[in-house]
């Protein structure tokens, strides 16, 4: 309880709150049936996406545009080619191993999307297991 007032009193509310992550079974659900209300974010640089990605996911590379959820929808569309994310859709973030994930997140919420998760196992887990099926 301590921690939650503290960090709101620091104006970091949103440490409080539990951080939904995702496994390899729930992707795999969203893959299976998309749900418009969610949107499966790839972090990664553009060479590694074109490498291979989890299908329906859209590339927004986050070490190359760390701020790309700050972009106003026209610079948006113009650099990713697919209209800016509405702040009301959940934004599902994975990279290669979760970490660029996590910044990723971290960046959306405060470009004010508050409906953020993270896929921790990432491609390397997506990928380790589609071989395997």
């Amino acid at each position: 309880m301590w921690k939650a007032i503290v960090n709101a009193l620091n104006g970091d509310a949103s440490q409080s709150e539990s951080i939904r992550e995702y496994n390899y079974e729930d992707v795999k659900q969203l893959v299976a049936t998309p749900d418009s209300s969610r949107v499966l974010v790839d972090v990664r640089e553009k060479d590694e996406y074109h490498e291979g990605f989890i299908p329906g996911a859209v590339n927004m590379p986050y070490r190359s545009t760390p701020k790309a959820l700050s972009l106003n929808p026209q610079e948006f569309m113009q650099k990713f080619g697919f209209g800016k994310p509405s702040t009301d859709k959940e934004l599902i973030f994975y990279c290669a191993s979760g970490f660029r994930a996590n910044n990723a997140r971290n960046e959306a919420q405060e470009a004010g999307y508050f409906n953020t998760s993270v896929y921790p196992g990432s491609w390397k887990d997506w990928i380790s297991r589609e071989d395997s099926d």
